[in-house]
């Protein structure tokens, strides 16, 4: 009996050892696809990894709080971040002398050109609703009075105003941005330059728009070339108001503001946006508050916060649904080649969609607007649609002081470095 016993111990032995391995070698092959392939368990572990990833680190706070201390600006710069997760902000430095509170996710500023890209996510809300086609010509919406520029017979469409394509300059021709050295200093980054420039510009009047498209001379075909035109955006804005019925702040509240709940935007700030509102700065010195003309208002009048800026952000990544959605991804599409690639320092091509600026390398591809305005502030708006990134950073500064808006054209030093890296690991 002992003798058979011990056999059929080994025998049991044996059955077990032969299990293991052939559980262990079934085990394997499904640990390694797990590991190489994107079943659902590892995108989750990725897309986690991605997350903890996208925050804002020490390192971005220190390296703000080094622009604004060692700089000497006097200014400030908030920062926000939005992704899946929600959001993230951080803001170092004071609202201005008299008002010496830091500044956070709701302190207001001026986002300069990045006003362009609301107006042309109204033209996309427009097309969407058969108000306006983006291939009509402009004057079908002008007085009949005016004059527009064609050439060789080709006119001037809506799209072309859209993609800064229309052959437009950059301001019209009797605007004051393109007659500095009235001023008799030929730095247009110079604190006379801008008062100058702050004082003239509220006396252009739309007569005085009309009166330069009708004087303007077109050089080359419409829709043939890129020219960045704050003109052609300013009489985009213009000619939507018109065919609306309404003025282009009301537009805008009733189309966008409105929907995402952005409370802290406008073009004319009450007396409580104005209280959270930061001082713009140049060289260190305080600059008086500009208000837009009314005709260039559209181009390049909005101030918001980073909070504002965010909801704006969240739903042109789709991580919010409203009824302006369609139109804001429309506006990501791209139509037009640029003239901008050649500026980028990572290599990245860049293209034109309705108002923003597309820039890829044909893997990844961000959609981006900065804005600066004379009275010292810049900034800086950036989409990553595949990895569900939005970022935006305010400075109450010029970019000769503090430069944000040129990150648009990838790193090229320690805070572009930091934001593009968020934008794309």
């Amino acid at each position: 009996m002992i003798g058979k016993d011990r056999i059929s111990f080994l025998l049991v032995v044996i059955v077990i050892l032969i299990g293991t391995q052939i559980a262990s070698a079934a085990i394997k092959p499904i640990q390694s696809s797990e590991s190489t392939t994107s079943f659902p368990k590892s995108s989750l572990q990725k897309k986690i990894e991605e997350q903890k990833i996208f925050k804002i680190t020490d390192k971005l706070k220190e390296t703000i709080q080094s622009l604004v201390d060692n700089n000497k600006t006097n200014a400030a710069i908030v920062v926000g971040l939005v992704d899946p997760n929600g959001t993230q902000f951080y803001g170092y430095g004071n609202m201005s002398n008299a008002n010496p509170i830091t500044v956070d996710k709701d302190t207001i500023f001026a986002i300069g050109s990045i006003t362009k890209v609301f107006t042309t996510i109204l033209l996309a809300d427009m097309v969407n609703r058969s108000l306006v086609n983006l291939d009509d010509p402009i004057e079908k919406y002008l007085p009949t009075s005016i004059k527009v520029p064609t050439f060789n017979g080709q006119k001037i469409t809506l799209e072309n105003l859209a993609t800064h394509t229309s052959g437009l300059p950059e301001f019209p021709g009797s605007h004051c941005a393109s007659n500095f050295n009235r001023t008799g200093d030929d730095d247009e980054d110079s604190i006379q330059a801008r008062l100058f420039f702050i004082e003239c510009d509220k006396n252009y009047t739309f007569d005085q728009l009309y009166q330069d498209l009708s004087n303007t001379t077109l050089t080359s075909k419409p829709g043939l070339k890129f020219e960045y035109s704050t003109f052609g955006s300013a009489l985009l804005g213009h000619i939507l108001a018109l065919k609306s019925g309404m003025s282009y702040d009301r537009l805008l509240d009733k189309r966008i503001l409105n929907v995402l709940g952005m409370n802290s935007t406008s073009i004319v700030l009450s007396d409580a946006q104005k209280s959270r509102l930061a001082i713009g700065h140049l060289n260190g010195q305080e600059l008086p508050f500009w208000n837009a003309s009314r005709p260039i208002a559209p181009a390049g009048a909005l101030h918001s916060s980073v909070a504002d800026m965010l909801k704006f952000a969240s739903a042109n990544l789709g991580l919010i649904d409203t009824r302006i959605n369609k139109a804001m991804k429309e506006s990501h599409i791209i139509i037009h080649d640029s003239s901008l690639g050649k500026a980028f320092s990572n290599n990245y091509t860049a293209y034109v969609s309705l108002g923003w600026i597309i820039a890829t390398n044909f893997g990844t591809q961000i959609v981006e607007h900065n804005g600066e305005t004379a009275d010292g502030y810049n900034s800086f708006i950036a989409l990553n649609t595949s990895k569900e990134r939005g970022i935006v950073i305010i400075a109450s500064a010029s970019s000769i002081d503090i430069d944000v808006a040129n990150i648009v054209f990838g790193p090229r030093d320690d805070l572009s470095t930091l934001i593009w890296n968020l934008l794309t690991n």
